[in-house]
């Protein structure tokens, strides 16, 4: 479990309370004209807020711990190995190229290659078969903590194995990367 540092997530994802402190200065506004009304939008903004906040507590404290090597460090593309498997039948291994905010990351700046570890959310948007995932969030533990401690034991925690079918598979991708996923 990684203990997120909100300092350092919002330091990688600003957008994330921005709208919210919007909602907050709008409701504030408008209750000089109208106080219930912008009292309950400023209250409901700082409840969606913190709503928000601790979404990405659950995402750290529950998600998956996997892989990513930095493939375009200009661009912040990242590549991600998982298993979209859901039932825990047969592996589905696929790749995720993803933009992620790594230049605001602990530990900045990356090259190409190197590793972070990354704590996924696995989602299933197909209505009709729930045997794979439809799509997986994965987040770098750099943009969570600034402990560089907690950072080496996440990505010392991860099977070398894994590494490897990671690098050999961006080896095979098609250049320049594209964000997508990759099945194997």
């Amino acid at each position: 479990m990684i203990k997120v540092n909100y300092k350092v997530l919002l330091r990688c994802y600003p957008g994330e309370v921005i709208f919210y402190v919007v909602g907050v200065i709008v409701g504030l506004a408008l209750m000089t004209v109208h106080a219930a009304l912008g009292g309950a939008i400023a209250g409901v903004s700082v409840i969606a807020c913190i709503m928000n906040l601790n979404s990405w507590k659950g995402h750290f404290a529950q998600g998956a711990l996997l892989p990513a090597i930095v493939v375009n460090p200009d661009k912040g593309l990242i590549a991600v190995v998982a298993n979209m498997d859901a039932q825990g039948g047969r592996p589905y291994p696929v790749v995720k190229i993803v933009k992620r905010p790594i230049k605001s990351a602990t530990g900045a700046p990356f090259k190409k290659g190197s590793r972070l570890a990354t704590i996924a959310t696995f989602h299933n948007s197909n209505i009709v078969s729930n045997k794979r995932w439809t799509d997986f969030n994965p987040i770098a533990v750099n943009c969570a903590t600034a402990s560089r401690k907690t950072i080496k034991r996440a990505i010392n925690a991860i099977d070398e194995e894994e590494w490897e079918l990671l690098l050999k598979v961006v080896k095979k991708l098609d250049q320049p990367y594209k964000a997508g996923i990759y099945p194997l």
